[in-house]
């Protein structure tokens, strides 16, 4: 019967993982990303030479990008564009996880330190225990994890390359130069 609960959990747990992967929505073309943006929203607009820009999407076609930076309108072509990324909120199911884990292993400890003596005729009372702690985790967790937003990429352009350029120096007692890396 523990193998099956184990295959059971690990079948769970991998369309869990599964799912997350899949709820990243990345466009590669402005007319995908007019699915994922409207006029109005704030976005961080990378263009070909590897500048950053913060911006209010004035309009957005199949075709162009208008944006207001800093008070001016600026418009864009696709090929003038690296990257966008936005403020969003991810998936909870991290968060989710990493809470039932934490209270399903927390509660298993504490009911193992407690019946360390023997809980003989209470193993309801102990299953019970565990698993409302573990529920308790998972909505800490999930909690947590709606209060942080981040920085998701929603656009990339398939056609474009950041371009990279490192220059280091390189000092040391047998060696005095410069390292040159360039990165795409």
């Amino acid at each position: 019967m523990q193998r099956n609960g184990a295959t059971l959990f690990l079948v769970g747990f991998a369309m869990l993982v599964i799912s997350m992967e899949c709820s990243a929505q990345t466009a590669d073309s402005f007319e995908q990303l007019q699915v994922l943006v409207k006029p109005g929203d704030n976005v961080y607009v990378t263009d070909s030479t590897g500048q950053t820009t913060k911006g209010r999407i004035t309009q957005l076609s199949a075709t162009s990008l208008g944006l207001t930076v800093n008070g001016a309108p600026r418009d864009l072509v696709q090929n003038d564009v690296y990257e966008i990324k936005q403020w969003k909120h991810d998936s909870l199911a991290n968060g989710a996880i990493i809470g039932t884990s934490i209270g399903g292993l927390l509660s298993a400890i504490f009911a193992v330190a407690a019946c360390s003596e023997g809980c003989r005729g209470q193993g309801g009372d102990v299953a019970l225990f565990i698993l409302v702690f573990t529920g308790m985790g998972t909505g800490i967790g999930t909690g947590i994890d709606a209060l942080i937003p981040s920085k998701q990429t929603i656009f990339k352009n398939p056609g474009r390359s950041s371009g990279k350029l490192q220059i280091r120096p390189i000092i040391n007692r047998s060696n005095k130069g410069v390292r040159v890396a360039f990165s795409f």
